[in-house]
């Protein structure tokens, strides 16, 4: 029997895999950036990896800050076999002057070794004038980072709902106006406010603001639907005064639409002087990174250019960058990968742009520089940025033949007259032959039998075969963008009438369209590009303006979270279409 339990206990320790403990971690963050000096803002340092630490956290850049603290909790975690466990410690900061701050690091010891996090910037502005008008319990607020920017300038349009009473069923209504496009930023933030001095419920939206044409803009207010909850008195006590009943699913709300103030903006157009050729009317700040690997390969071999442009703007018009003419080089170009990253900042992004680089003989190759240009709204002036040039070696080929010179004594042996017979110094592991007869041709191809000539024109028939390959497949390639074309508006109607279609995939459905049918590769579209697009191929400035406003409509529908109408846009959609084939052809 205690063999039997020995044995158990080896097959457990062998098969049950045993919890890993991770590497400490020090992570600090904030409920938000920005702030004002009469809000608390909530910062949590977030230790992994160790149940406790040896001493509290030590946090660096709060001088000018009030800080309390707000407990700290454990937690313990076994995942896949590997176990976490780690310590929150929450501190409430409130700063007493505005200005730009660095939070952290924050240090903590583990078992006598010191770890440290991340820092984190918080902006504290200036507080509300005094003279402002009394809020009431509900109010929404919109304000610009700028009121002053160029044409397709990012700006960042803010709004924030204040809440002191309990509400549900949110929904927005964005200001309605031509030529201003609107692009959420990152989820809602929800975080506890003071404005004049109470306290309120912040649930804040970010938005990336572009014109797209100059002058003078006003901006309507935004708008808020909510059902809104009244706080019951308190004089009357019993069974359903109990908190469980203080729910709004208990009580009945009424509807409440609140509204934001309006806003200005100057939009001016971008300046002539210094605008490069080529320019694609790329805004904001960008930069440019190239690769090459490998950088040493052989004749025959391939490298890789790889070239990313990313940065911060109207990222929907990164260029896509030219590879010149190589020398002595077949150069291939692959599809270019385009990526958003949206941010509390603005929208950011990048596209990267890969080639694949054949030398046709050895050297050393030089590739040039790829370059593109921008405006710099910050500067006021137009920039033009170039890739580092990248250096190639090319080795001989792997099956380059290698020429060997006689020697002097074999020359001498080649011009003298001595003649030596032959010395037999070996045998061959293949029969030597002794005699002529052995020499007679015993092979299994008859002289003038159909094999032989089969095999004299096997070689012609595969060149054949291949040169009529290459021929249709080339055909192929050059028929593909007009198939596409032609399959293009069947394609469109056939999404549209699927059900369960939303309004963003009703916009990619469109942007497809139009992809395929006149062979661009747009990344992103904008209702004013498809209006240029279907102008310029010939259609009607009346049929280029319905389209724009179904764009218009869809974008509101999925930024404002409203499926209302959808259905009514997949059946115009193929309507509109057809108006549009037929006016094409």
């Amino acid at each position: 029997m205690k063999k039997i339990i020995l044995l158990l206990a080896f097959s457990l320790c062998i098969f049950v895999p045993c919890p890993t403990r991770a590497e400490v971690t020090v992570a600090l963050t904030l409920d938000r950036q920005e702030g004002t000096p009469s809000d608390s803002i909530r910062m949590v340092v977030q230790v992994s990896g160790a149940r406790s630490c040896d001493t509290p956290p030590v946090i660096e850049g709060l001088d000018l800050f009030q800080v309390s603290q707000g407990g700290s909790s454990s937690r313990v975690e076994i995942i896949n076999g590997k176990f976490s466990s780690g310590v929150d410690y929450t501190y409430f900061i409130q700063a007493s002057k505005p200005g730009t701050f660095q939070i952290g690091p924050a240090k903590v010891k583990v078992n006598g070794k010191l770890f440290q996090s991340n820092t984190r910037t918080l902006t504290i502005l200036k507080t509300a004038s005094p003279a402002s008008p009394a809020r009431g319990p509900i109010f929404l607020t919109a304000s610009l980072s700028s009121e002053k920017v160029f044409v397709e300038e990012q700006v960042l349009y803010t709004l924030k709902l204040y809440l002191s009473a309990q509400v549900s069923d949110i929904s927005l209504q964005l200001p309605e106006r031509d030529r201003l496009v609107f692009k959420q930023l990152e989820k809602p933030r929800e975080y506890q406010g003071v404005y004049e001095g109470s306290e309120y419920r912040v649930i804040e939206v970010r938005y990336a603001l572009m014109a797209l044409q100059e002058g003078d803009y006003g901006i309507q207010p935004a708008r808020m639907d909510m059902t809104a909850y009244e706080s019951r008195g308190k004089s009357r006590k019993g069974f359903f005064n109990d908190p469980f009943f203080a729910d709004p699913f208990f009580r009945a709300g009424r509807p409440v639409s609140i509204s934001s103030e309006p806003l200005e903006l100057k939009v001016m157009p971008l300046p002539l002087k210094g605008k490069p050729d080529g320019f694609s009317g790329l805004v904001g700040s960008f930069r440019i990174e190239a690769e090459l690997a490998p950088s040493k390969i052989r004749v025959g071999e391939s490298a890789t250019l790889t070239v990313r442009v990313n940065g911060r703007g109207n990222i929907n018009r990164i260029p896509d960058l030219k590879m010149p003419g190589l020398d002595h080089m077949k150069v291939y170009a692959d599809e270019p990968v385009f990526e958003a990253h949206p941010d509390h900042k603005g929208m950011a992004g990048s596209k990267t742009m890969k080639w694949a680089i054949v030398p046709e003989q050895e050297g050393d190759f030089e590739i040039p520089p790829l370059s593109f240009s921008f405006f710099d709204p910050g500067k006021g002036q137009y920039s033009v940025l170039q890739s580092p040039k990248k250096s190639l070696v090319v080795l001989p080929g792997k099956g380059k033949m290698i020429m060997v010179e006689a020697g002097p004594d074999r020359q001498k042996r080649a011009n003298g007259s001595v003649k030596r017979g032959v010395k037999e110094i070996g045998h061959d592991i293949l029969p030597l032959h002794t005699s002529v007869r052995d020499m007679e041709t015993r092979s299994w191809v008859r002289p003038r039998g159909p094999l032989l000539w089969l095999i004299l024109l096997l070689p012609f028939f595969l060149y054949l075969s291949t040169f009529l390959g290459l021929r249709l497949k080339k055909r192929s390639v050059r028929t593909l963008p007009a198939q596409r074309a032609k399959k293009a508006a069947k394609k469109l109607i056939k999404e549209c009438r699927e059900k369960g279609v939303d309004a963003d995939h009703l916009n990619l459905c469109i942007r497809d369209y139009l992809n395929d049918r006149f062979g661009l590769a747009l990344a992103a579209l904008t209702p004013d590009d498809a209006a240029g697009i279907l102008t310029s191929k010939g259609v009607s400035s009346d049929l280029s303006r319905k389209l724009r406003a179904l764009l218009i409509g869809l974008e509101n529908t999925i930024y404002t979270g409203k499926d209302r109408g959808v259905g009514r846009m997949s059946e115009e959609i193929p309507r509109l279409v057809r108006e549009i084939e037929r006016e094409i052809l």
